[in-house]
């Protein structure tokens, strides 16, 4: 029996997904020393995590976190190279944000990301992802 193993097409995520790893990935991302900080995280105290809509949900969230997490110090680059991280127009607080969805968009090698009919859109998550497709050539 022959098995073939299929490419899922990667299309991004409903914004529940971003903020939720965002928020898992606010909680254990590697803090570096006070001389060594480029890229800020803001304050630790963040809202509490949403309701995960199913196990599935839950999963992809973990997983988008983890994933963000083993490449922290070369997405940090990335932004710091590219002149994209400091912004102005964004906040500390949605650092994590901003470093998860950059995971997520070189993740689908820069694929404009589908939006999902059910999904609630978040603001935060629009304003990022159209902040990153601006410079996405850097």
């Amino acid at each position: 029996e022959k098995r073939t193993v299929t490419q899922i097409e990667k299309n991004g995520y409903p914004d529940s997904i971003y903020i939720n790893a965002a928020k898992i990935f606010q909680g254990i991302h590697t803090e570096k020393s006070e001389d060594k900080i480029q890229v800020r995280y803001g304050n630790n105290s963040e809202s509490p995590m949403m309701a995960f809509k199913d196990e599935r949900s839950r999963r992809l969230c973990y997983e988008l976190a983890f994933n963000t997490l083993k490449y922290q110090d070369l997405l940090e680059e990335i932004l710091l190279d590219s002149h994209t991280y400091p912004c102005n127009s964004i906040p500390d607080e949605l650092t994590s944000l901003l470093v998860v969805m950059l995971y997520d968009l070189q993740d689908r090698k820069f694929k404009k990301r589908k939006t999902f009919a059910e999904e609630e859109l978040v603001a935060e998550v629009q304003e990022i992802g159209n902040y990153l497709y601006r410079y996405m050539c850097k």
